[in-house]
């Protein structure tokens, strides 16, 4: 096991913290005027990746690690937009699969141009090295996370 100075972990997971709830404010206010908070996008963001595939609730709030009723409600803001649409299982009745609708793809499509310009605004000081290596962090982490996303170990470090 790698013992790293735990007050420079602190700081990191503090940071990301702080980047997280920045990067969210910014994210709502660049969508405020075509009303596409951050949730919404990221539901969209998830259906755009297999746009054929479709998704209960229950298999969303698993992916999202949230409450069926948080997803409900999200899920129910897009179709009103018109960016999922819900169909009917033909084998079960009781199970509905949501899928992305062409208007959610130009939305996702819509977000990603308005958010690229502050994105290279946010960057324009950062080496393509200093990119790249943050880019490479950054997936390391997530997939560290989402492989572990059931689990909650402690290996008793003290604070």
């Amino acid at each position: 096991m790698n013992l790293h100075d735990p007050e420079k972990l602190k700081q990191v997971m503090i940071w990301i913290g702080v980047a997280n709830q920045l990067n969210t404010t910014r994210f709502n206010q660049l969508m405020a005027e075509y009303n596409l908070p951050l949730p919404q996008f990221t539901m969209l963001n998830h259906f755009r990746r297999d746009p054929h595939q479709g998704r209960t609730i229950t298999q969303l709030a698993s992916a999202f690690q949230a409450n069926q009723p948080a997803i409900t409600k999200t899920v129910q803001h897009l179709i009103q937009k018109g960016y999922l649409e819900v169909q009917v299982s033909k084998e079960d009745k009781r199970v509905k699969y949501h899928y992305i609708t062409k208007a959610g793809l130009d939305a996702h499509k819509q977000a990603i141009a308005l958010i690229l310009p502050d994105a290279q605004l946010i960057f324009a000081e950062w080496s393509s090295e200093e990119v790249d290596s943050l880019h490479k962090s950054l997936f390391r982490l997530k997939n560290w996370l989402d492989d572990h996303r059931d689990t909650l170990e402690s290996n008793n470090c003290e604070v």
